[in-house]
């Protein structure tokens, strides 16, 4: 896992080009993990009173921080110059990816460095990590079947265990493919980190 977060140069800039070529070299498959955005907190006075607040509007949106790995890693040019290097947003989650992925296409079409659409680096190269999203199932074919892996995040407080087979069974009720509900919940991982 890379904590890019206090590092010297963005990961878009070309400095990076030699973890990415290491990476790639190594079958070694780098993950970013969710870092949330800080919003601005109450004064030390209300704290009692917006505490509970700030902590909700902190958590709700961290896993969109997954949108500035994604977007950095592909307009940075390293899945074109590095077609083996792969790489995961850590608990990011999934629901958001197909908007951002449309986005990308849309505004980075001709993008010096980029022979293919955004879109198509994401499904041939990126993978997310979800615990519980309920419409993982409407979207499941604009994110990728083969880009998707389930986690429980145990031992963390927010983690889905013990229920995890009860959370698999909700989030993934309108998946009729079981070979897709596999993939999710194990042939992905199993097969990008060769578990088999």
């Amino acid at each position: 896992m890379l904590d890019v977060q206090g590092a010297a140069k963005p990961i878009y800039h070309d400095d990076w080009d030699a973890e990415w070529s290491a990476a790639s070299e190594c079958c070694l498959h780098i993950s970013f993990h969710i870092v949330a955005w800080y919003p601005r907190m109450p004064a030390a006075q209300d704290a009692d009173k917006y505490l509970s607040k700030w902590w909700n509007l902190y958590m709700v949106p961290s896993p969109l921080m997954g949108a500035e790995f994604l977007n950095s890693i592909i307009i940075s040019g390293a899945c074109e110059r590095f077609p083996d290097f792969k790489f995961v947003l850590g608990e990011c989650g999934t629901t958001w990816v197909p908007y951002l992925l449309d986005r990308m296409d849309h505004e980075c079409a001709g993008f010096p460095g980029l022979v293919l659409n955004p879109s198509d680096y994401w499904h041939r190269q990126g993978y997310t990590t979800y615990q519980d999203e309920g419409l993982i199932g409407d979207l499941v074919e604009f994110v990728g079947v083969d880009n998707v892996m389930w986690g429980s995040d145990y031992p963390h407080p927010d983690s889905v265990w013990p229920d995890s087979q009860d959370v698999i069974e909700s989030n993934l009720k309108r998946v009729k493919d079981e070979t897709v509900r596999r993939k999710f919940v194990c042939d992905n991982v199993s097969k990008l980190y060769a578990l088999k």
